[in-house]
């Protein structure tokens, strides 16, 4: 077991939205942008610049992992893909940057996991906002497998979602089916 951040580099850089956009607009990424639980992140919170709230200032490229340190228990993590050009991050986000001995993707997953959650669970304060900082990220505890073993692992659990998408698709198709039986009864 390693910390994370020997793995990751996490909250590499923030910014200014204006300095970054001027009085443009960008893709704002916060909490609400990720769906707890499933990884599915939506990039339509478009802000003007000017008008971001100070939370908007974490720096986010493709291949990025987000963590949200308020209420980690709710799973509010991301793996980022297809990312517009213009887009920051809220600061309720740990930004996880993966370094050339980890997989981003492995990073992600291993998110999920209720040893990670647990550890999460542990440092996280007792208020209405239980959260967790930057140290705490840091010091989390994750396996490093080989660069092979994790490509295997991810590609392994792609496949399996696949599957799944697949199979919630084939529910929604049937239940459409049953209705039109119902209403035709």
């Amino acid at each position: 077991m390693i910390k994370l951040s020997e793995v990751c580099k996490i909250n590499r850089k923030t910014a200014e939205p204006t300095k970054l956009f001027g009085e443009t607009d960008f893709v704002y990424v916060d909490i609400s942008s990720v769906e707890n639980g499933t990884g599915n992140l939506n990039y339509d919170n478009k802000i003007v610049a000017s008008k971001a709230p100070s939370r908007a200032r974490r720096i986010i490229q493709n291949g990025d992992v987000l963590l949200s340190t308020v209420r980690p228990n709710l799973k509010a993590v991301a793996y980022l893909e297809n990312l517009p050009s213009k887009a920051l991050a809220s600061t309720g986000f740990a930004v996880l940057t993966a370094k050339e001995n980890a997989l981003a993707r492995y990073v992600f997953r291993l998110l999920f996991t209720d040893d990670l959650q647990n550890q999460m669970a542990g440092r996280m304060g007792k208020g209405s906002y239980p959260s967790i900082n930057q140290d705490d990220v840091e010091q989390l505890s994750i396996p490093l497998l080989s660069l092979e073993i994790q490509k295997k692992l991810v590609a392994e659990a792609e496949k399996e979602e696949e599957i799944i998408k697949a199979n919630k698709n084939l529910i929604e198709i049937m239940e459409k089916k049953i209705e039109k039986v119902i209403e035709g009864i």
